[in-house]
Protein backbone atom coordinates (compact mmCIF):
# COMPACT_ATOMS: atom_id res chain seq x y z
CA UNK A 1 0.00 0.00 0.00
CA UNK A 2 1.35 3.65 -1.03
CA UNK A 3 2.34 5.94 1.76
CA UNK A 4 3.89 9.29 0.35
CA UNK A 5 2.20 12.19 1.48
CA UNK A 6 2.49 14.61 -1.43
CA UNK A 7 1.97 18.03 -1.00
CA UNK A 8 0.84 19.13 -4.20
CA UNK A 9 0.72 17.88 -7.10
CA UNK A 10 1.78 21.32 -8.80
CA UNK A 11 4.97 21.19 -6.99
CA UNK A 12 6.14 18.00 -8.66
CA UNK A 13 4.71 19.52 -11.58
CA UNK A 14 7.32 22.85 -11.10
CA UNK A 15 10.24 20.49 -10.37
CA UNK A 16 9.52 18.56 -13.15
CA UNK A 17 9.76 21.32 -15.53
CA UNK A 18 12.45 24.41 -13.99
CA UNK A 19 14.18 21.59 -12.00
CA UNK A 20 14.40 21.96 -7.92
CA UNK A 21 14.82 20.19 -5.18
CA UNK A 22 13.96 16.03 -5.07
CA UNK A 23 12.67 15.85 -1.32
CA UNK A 24 8.92 16.06 -1.58
CA UNK A 25 7.86 18.57 1.26
CA UNK A 26 4.61 17.18 2.71
CA UNK A 27 6.99 13.98 3.82
CA UNK A 28 7.07 14.96 7.25
CA UNK A 29 3.90 16.51 9.00
CA UNK A 30 3.25 17.96 12.43
CA UNK A 31 1.42 16.69 15.35
CA UNK A 32 0.50 18.66 18.35
CA UNK A 33 0.89 16.77 21.71
CA UNK A 34 0.28 18.00 24.88
CA UNK A 35 1.22 15.81 28.01
CA UNK A 36 1.54 16.89 31.62
CA UNK A 37 0.28 20.49 30.74
CA UNK A 38 3.48 21.08 28.32
CA UNK A 39 2.82 21.65 24.28
CA UNK A 40 5.07 19.57 21.95
CA UNK A 41 5.43 19.93 18.73
CA UNK A 42 6.02 16.21 17.12
CA UNK A 43 6.84 14.98 13.91
CA UNK A 44 5.72 11.51 11.94
CA UNK A 45 7.02 10.57 8.55
CA UNK A 46 4.82 9.51 5.88
CA UNK A 47 6.56 6.48 4.65
CA UNK A 48 6.67 4.76 1.34
CA UNK A 49 4.22 2.18 2.16
CA UNK A 50 1.04 1.87 4.51
CA UNK A 51 1.97 -2.00 5.13
CA UNK A 52 4.06 -2.59 8.29
CA UNK A 53 4.70 -4.97 10.84
CA UNK A 54 2.77 -4.68 14.08
CA UNK A 55 4.44 -8.04 15.20
CA UNK A 56 8.39 -8.95 15.53
CA UNK A 57 9.47 -9.54 11.67
CA UNK A 58 10.51 -5.80 11.25
CA UNK A 59 12.37 -5.26 14.02
CA UNK A 60 15.93 -6.40 15.69
CA UNK A 61 14.75 -6.80 19.63
CA UNK A 62 11.47 -6.42 20.97
CA UNK A 63 11.17 -6.80 24.95
CA UNK A 64 9.54 -5.55 28.15
CA UNK A 65 12.08 -3.72 30.31
CA UNK A 66 12.68 -1.86 33.51
CA UNK A 67 13.42 1.86 32.75
CA UNK A 68 17.13 2.13 34.94
CA UNK A 69 17.70 5.54 33.58
CA UNK A 70 16.75 8.85 31.22
CA UNK A 71 18.90 11.35 29.96
CA UNK A 72 18.07 14.34 27.42
CA UNK A 73 19.78 14.74 24.50
CA UNK A 74 19.96 17.23 21.61
CA UNK A 75 17.07 16.97 19.32
CA UNK A 76 17.72 17.94 15.76
CA UNK A 77 14.42 19.57 15.14
CA UNK A 78 14.66 23.28 15.94
CA UNK A 79 11.29 24.10 14.01
CA UNK A 80 8.51 25.51 16.07
CA UNK A 81 5.76 25.75 13.27
CA UNK A 82 2.81 24.81 15.67
CA UNK A 83 3.99 27.40 18.60
CA UNK A 84 4.66 24.44 20.71
CA UNK A 85 8.00 23.30 22.05
CA UNK A 86 9.97 20.58 19.91
CA UNK A 87 9.98 17.01 21.74
CA UNK A 88 13.42 16.06 22.77
CA UNK A 89 15.53 13.04 22.00
CA UNK A 90 15.79 11.06 25.17
CA UNK A 91 19.01 8.29 25.99
CA UNK A 92 17.46 5.34 28.14
CA UNK A 93 19.25 2.58 29.67
CA UNK A 94 16.60 -0.01 30.39
CA UNK A 95 16.66 -3.79 32.15
CA UNK A 96 14.89 -6.77 29.77
CA UNK A 97 12.20 -8.76 31.25
CA UNK A 98 10.39 -10.56 29.06
CA UNK A 99 12.13 -10.97 25.72
CA UNK A 100 10.02 -11.91 22.45
CA UNK A 101 12.74 -11.20 19.84
CA UNK A 102 16.43 -10.98 20.03
CA UNK A 103 18.82 -11.16 22.55
CA UNK A 104 19.56 -8.29 24.84
CA UNK A 105 22.30 -8.02 27.35
CA UNK A 106 21.25 -7.42 30.98
CA UNK A 107 21.57 -3.49 30.46
CA UNK A 108 20.62 -2.49 27.51
CA UNK A 109 21.09 1.50 25.88
CA UNK A 110 18.40 2.76 23.54
CA UNK A 111 17.85 6.08 21.74
CA UNK A 112 14.51 7.75 21.50
CA UNK A 113 14.46 10.13 18.49
CA UNK A 114 11.33 12.63 19.62
CA UNK A 115 11.33 10.45 22.93
CA UNK A 116 8.83 12.74 24.73
CA UNK A 117 6.40 12.80 21.96
CA UNK A 118 6.23 8.50 22.20
CA UNK A 119 5.22 8.88 26.28
CA UNK A 120 6.49 10.22 29.47
CA UNK A 121 9.21 7.42 30.45
CA UNK A 122 10.54 8.23 34.24
CA UNK A 123 13.35 5.62 36.03
CA UNK A 124 10.95 2.33 37.74
CA UNK A 125 9.25 2.46 34.69
CA UNK A 126 8.18 -0.84 32.54
CA UNK A 127 7.88 -0.36 28.57
CA UNK A 128 7.53 -2.32 25.68
CA UNK A 129 10.35 -1.74 23.16
CA UNK A 130 9.99 -2.38 19.84
CA UNK A 131 13.94 -1.53 18.22
CA UNK A 132 16.18 -1.39 15.36
CA UNK A 133 19.52 -1.20 15.62
CA UNK A 134 20.89 2.17 13.82
CA UNK A 135 23.63 1.65 11.28
CA UNK A 136 24.70 5.05 12.32
CA UNK A 137 24.69 4.75 15.82
CA UNK A 138 25.29 0.79 16.27
CA UNK A 139 22.74 0.77 19.26
CA UNK A 140 19.17 0.28 19.46
CA UNK A 141 16.51 2.81 18.72
CA UNK A 142 12.89 3.70 18.44
CA UNK A 143 11.65 6.58 17.06
CA UNK A 144 8.54 8.66 17.13
CA UNK A 145 8.83 9.95 13.76
CA UNK A 146 8.37 6.70 11.96
CA UNK A 147 4.95 5.61 14.50
CA UNK A 148 6.86 3.59 16.87
CA UNK A 149 4.59 1.94 18.84
CA UNK A 150 6.77 1.36 21.95
CA UNK A 151 5.50 2.52 25.26
CA UNK A 152 4.18 1.86 28.91
CA UNK A 153 3.53 -1.57 29.61
CA UNK A 154 0.04 -0.88 31.37
CA UNK A 155 -1.05 1.03 28.08
CA UNK A 156 0.16 -1.96 25.98
CA UNK A 157 -1.39 -4.59 27.27
CA UNK A 158 -2.91 -5.50 24.18
CA UNK A 159 0.12 -5.15 21.98
CA UNK A 160 1.87 -7.67 25.23
CA UNK A 161 -0.76 -10.00 24.74
CA UNK A 162 -1.08 -10.23 21.00
CA UNK A 163 2.83 -10.58 21.21
CA UNK A 164 2.38 -13.79 23.60
CA UNK A 165 -0.20 -15.26 21.32
CA UNK A 166 1.92 -15.13 17.98
CA UNK A 167 4.61 -16.86 20.22
CA UNK A 168 2.50 -19.92 20.76
CA UNK A 169 2.74 -20.86 16.99
CA UNK A 170 -0.86 -21.76 16.59
CA UNK A 171 -0.40 -20.35 12.69
CA UNK A 172 -3.09 -17.56 13.37
CA UNK A 173 -2.76 -14.12 12.74
CA UNK A 174 -3.89 -10.40 13.54
CA UNK A 175 -4.61 -7.31 11.68
CA UNK A 176 -4.01 -4.09 13.41
CA UNK A 177 -3.90 -0.45 12.18
CA UNK A 178 -4.03 3.11 12.33
CA UNK A 179 -6.50 5.56 10.70
CA UNK A 180 -5.10 9.33 10.32
CA UNK A 181 -7.77 12.33 10.51
CA UNK A 182 -7.45 15.64 8.62
CA UNK A 183 -6.31 19.35 10.10
CA UNK A 184 -4.04 17.48 12.81
CA UNK A 185 -6.86 15.91 14.15
CA UNK A 186 -5.07 12.82 13.89
CA UNK A 187 -6.99 10.06 15.96
CA UNK A 188 -11.46 9.84 15.96
CA UNK A 189 -13.80 7.33 18.02
CA UNK A 190 -15.70 4.81 16.31
CA UNK A 191 -14.66 5.37 12.40
CA UNK A 192 -15.93 2.07 10.77
CA UNK A 193 -13.56 -0.16 8.97
CA UNK A 194 -15.09 -2.81 6.93
CA UNK A 195 -12.49 -5.77 6.86
CA UNK A 196 -13.34 -9.24 4.26
CA UNK A 197 -11.08 -12.02 3.31
CA UNK A 198 -9.92 -12.31 -0.34
CA UNK A 199 -12.04 -15.28 -0.79
CA UNK A 200 -15.40 -13.20 0.80
CA UNK A 201 -15.29 -16.24 3.35
CA UNK A 202 -14.70 -14.38 6.77
CA UNK A 203 -16.27 -10.73 7.07
CA UNK A 204 -15.50 -8.29 10.24
CA UNK A 205 -16.76 -4.66 11.17
CA UNK A 206 -14.30 -2.40 13.23
CA UNK A 207 -14.00 0.66 14.62
CA UNK A 208 -11.23 2.90 15.61
CA UNK A 209 -10.52 3.67 19.19
CA UNK A 210 -9.26 7.47 20.68
CA UNK A 211 -5.88 6.84 18.95
CA UNK A 212 -6.93 6.44 15.72
CA UNK A 213 -6.23 2.38 16.01
CA UNK A 214 -7.81 -1.05 15.30
CA UNK A 215 -7.23 -4.77 15.77
CA UNK A 216 -8.59 -7.61 14.73
CA UNK A 217 -7.56 -11.62 15.76
CA UNK A 218 -6.78 -13.95 15.45
CA UNK A 219 -7.56 -14.66 12.07
CA UNK A 220 -6.36 -17.00 9.30
CA UNK A 221 -3.66 -16.26 7.32
CA UNK A 222 -4.04 -14.78 4.07
CA UNK A 223 -5.32 -11.43 2.05
CA UNK A 224 -7.71 -8.93 3.42
CA UNK A 225 -9.65 -6.27 1.03
CA UNK A 226 -10.18 -2.93 3.89
CA UNK A 227 -12.75 -0.60 3.07
CA UNK A 228 -12.08 2.55 5.13
CA UNK A 229 -14.66 4.72 3.32
CA UNK A 230 -17.40 4.56 5.21
CA UNK A 231 -18.64 7.77 6.40
CA UNK A 232 -19.09 9.86 3.53
CA UNK A 233 -17.76 12.75 5.10
CA UNK A 234 -14.30 11.37 4.94
CA UNK A 235 -12.40 9.51 1.53
CA UNK A 236 -9.09 7.90 1.40
CA UNK A 237 -5.89 10.00 0.28
CA UNK A 238 -5.66 8.06 -2.93
CA UNK A 239 -8.32 8.16 -3.90
CA UNK A 240 -9.13 4.27 -2.83
CA UNK A 241 -12.20 2.67 -1.68
CA UNK A 242 -10.52 -0.83 -0.52
CA UNK A 243 -6.88 -1.24 0.66
CA UNK A 244 -5.36 -4.71 1.45
CA UNK A 245 -3.14 -6.52 3.81
CA UNK A 246 -1.48 -9.69 3.95
CA UNK A 247 -1.07 -11.52 7.48
CA UNK A 248 1.49 -14.54 7.24
CA UNK A 249 0.85 -17.55 9.97
CA UNK A 250 2.25 -15.90 13.00
CA UNK A 251 2.35 -12.84 12.38
CA UNK A 252 0.78 -9.24 12.36
CA UNK A 253 0.05 -6.86 9.41
CA UNK A 254 0.35 -3.22 10.12
CA UNK A 255 -2.00 -0.73 8.05
CA UNK A 256 -1.56 2.97 8.11
CA UNK A 257 -4.89 4.67 6.40
CA UNK A 258 -4.73 8.47 5.53
CA UNK A 259 -8.18 10.02 5.42
CA UNK A 260 -9.29 13.38 3.76
CA UNK A 261 -12.71 15.75 3.89
CA UNK A 262 -14.64 14.23 1.06
CA UNK A 263 -14.39 17.36 -0.63
CA UNK A 264 -13.68 18.80 -4.06
CA UNK A 265 -13.14 21.44 -6.49
CA UNK A 266 -13.46 20.01 -10.05
CA UNK A 267 -13.69 20.89 -13.65
CA UNK A 268 -12.36 21.46 -17.30
CA UNK A 269 -9.86 23.64 -19.39
CA UNK A 270 -10.92 25.41 -22.11
CA UNK A 271 -8.17 25.86 -25.29
CA UNK A 272 -8.94 29.11 -27.24
CA UNK A 273 -10.42 28.47 -31.07
CA UNK A 274 -7.99 26.48 -33.13
CA UNK A 275 -5.87 24.70 -30.13
CA UNK A 276 -5.60 21.36 -29.79
CA UNK A 277 -4.81 19.46 -26.47
CA UNK A 278 -1.02 18.23 -26.26
CA UNK A 279 0.10 16.40 -23.76
CA UNK A 280 3.69 16.21 -21.75
CA UNK A 281 6.33 13.93 -22.91
CA UNK A 282 7.03 13.62 -19.32
CA UNK A 283 3.78 12.98 -17.93
CA UNK A 284 -0.02 12.59 -19.04
CA UNK A 285 -0.81 16.45 -18.33
CA UNK A 286 -1.51 19.58 -20.05
CA UNK A 287 2.32 20.86 -20.30
CA UNK A 288 3.73 24.22 -18.19
CA UNK A 289 0.26 24.78 -16.88
CA UNK A 290 -1.61 23.60 -13.44
CA UNK A 291 -4.25 24.79 -11.09
CA UNK A 292 -3.38 26.52 -8.07
CA UNK A 293 -6.28 26.38 -4.95
CA UNK A 294 -5.41 29.74 -2.71
CA UNK A 295 -7.02 31.26 0.26
CA UNK A 296 -8.27 35.40 -0.26
CA UNK A 297 -5.22 36.57 1.17
CA UNK A 298 -2.97 34.49 -1.33
CA UNK A 299 -1.81 31.46 0.55
CA UNK A 300 -1.90 28.89 -1.51
CA UNK A 301 -3.52 25.36 -0.44
CA UNK A 302 -3.32 23.19 -3.01
CA UNK A 303 -2.68 22.54 -6.59
CA UNK A 304 -2.77 20.17 -9.44
CA UNK A 305 -1.84 18.78 -12.70
CA UNK A 306 -4.14 19.25 -15.50
CA UNK A 307 -4.76 15.43 -16.96
CA UNK A 308 -5.99 14.32 -20.26
CA UNK A 309 -8.46 15.19 -21.41
CA UNK A 310 -8.20 18.69 -20.01
CA UNK A 311 -9.80 17.85 -16.24
CA UNK A 312 -8.60 18.95 -12.88
CA UNK A 313 -9.50 18.19 -9.17
CA UNK A 314 -8.48 19.44 -6.09
CA UNK A 315 -9.96 17.38 -3.22
CA UNK A 316 -9.47 17.12 0.47
CA UNK A 317 -10.11 20.98 1.54
CA UNK A 318 -11.10 22.28 4.50
CA UNK A 319 -14.40 24.68 4.74
CA UNK A 320 -13.87 28.24 3.66
CA UNK A 321 -13.25 30.61 0.68
CA UNK A 322 -11.06 29.96 -2.30
CA UNK A 323 -9.48 31.63 -5.22
CA UNK A 324 -9.28 29.10 -8.06
CA UNK A 325 -6.96 30.30 -10.69
CA UNK A 326 -4.95 28.45 -13.75
CA UNK A 327 -1.01 29.18 -12.90
CA UNK A 328 1.73 28.87 -16.19
CA UNK A 329 4.86 28.15 -15.28
CA UNK A 330 6.47 29.50 -18.50
CA UNK A 331 8.77 32.19 -17.32
CA UNK A 332 9.67 33.94 -14.32
CA UNK A 333 6.43 35.57 -13.94
CA UNK A 334 3.64 33.40 -13.66
CA UNK A 335 0.12 34.59 -15.28
CA UNK A 336 -2.30 33.97 -12.77
CA UNK A 337 -5.56 33.77 -14.47
CA UNK A 338 -9.33 33.49 -12.24
CA UNK A 339 -12.11 31.00 -12.67
CA UNK A 340 -15.29 31.79 -13.96
CA UNK A 341 -18.02 29.45 -12.26
CA UNK A 342 -20.67 28.47 -15.06
CA UNK A 343 -23.44 31.17 -15.26
CA UNK A 344 -21.65 33.10 -12.80
CA UNK A 345 -21.19 36.78 -14.68
CA UNK A 346 -19.72 39.20 -11.45
CA UNK A 347 -16.00 38.63 -11.52
CA UNK A 348 -15.84 39.60 -7.78
CA UNK A 349 -18.10 36.62 -7.00
CA UNK A 350 -16.55 34.20 -9.49
CA UNK A 351 -13.17 34.59 -7.79
CA UNK A 352 -14.45 33.47 -4.28
CA UNK A 353 -15.60 29.88 -3.92
CA UNK A 354 -16.97 29.19 -0.70
CA UNK A 355 -16.98 25.99 0.13
CA UNK A 356 -18.60 24.18 2.86
CA UNK A 357 -17.29 20.85 4.95
CA UNK A 358 -17.69 17.78 2.22
CA UNK A 359 -18.93 19.60 -0.44
CA UNK A 360 -18.26 18.25 -4.08
CA UNK A 361 -17.99 22.01 -6.62
CA UNK A 362 -17.75 20.31 -9.42
CA UNK A 363 -18.18 21.81 -13.39
CA UNK A 364 -15.69 24.93 -13.00
CA UNK A 365 -14.48 26.32 -16.23
CA UNK A 366 -11.22 27.57 -16.58
CA UNK A 367 -10.63 29.48 -20.20
CA UNK A 368 -6.90 29.55 -20.94
CA UNK A 369 -5.86 33.38 -22.73
CA UNK A 370 -4.50 33.43 -25.78
CA UNK A 371 -1.26 35.00 -24.49
CA UNK A 372 -0.52 32.47 -22.01
CA UNK A 373 -0.40 29.91 -24.62
CA UNK A 374 1.97 31.69 -26.79
CA UNK A 375 4.03 32.59 -23.94
CA UNK A 376 4.29 28.95 -23.48
CA UNK A 377 5.51 27.97 -26.87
Amino acid sequence: MRRIHVAYSVFILFTLVVGGASLCAGSEQERLIERGGKKMTCWVRFIDTMSGDCGTDSYDAVFTARVLAVRQSTGRRAANALGATPGKDLRLTVEPEEVFKGHPSRKVAIFAEQGECIGEVQVGDEWLFFTRRSPEKGALEISYCSSNPSGPVEQKREYVERLRRLARGDGLSFIAGEVDFPFNDFSRLNHRLLITSKDNKQSYSVATDAQGRFEIGPVAAGVYRIDTNTDSQFRDVWNSSEESATTQANGCSLVRIELEVNSEISGRVILPEGYEYEKSEIGNFFPLFAVEVDTPDGKQVRGTTIGEPLRFAVRGLAPGNYIVQLVNYQGEAWLKMSVFAPGVTDKAAALRIELSWAEHRTGLEIRVPLEALKRAH
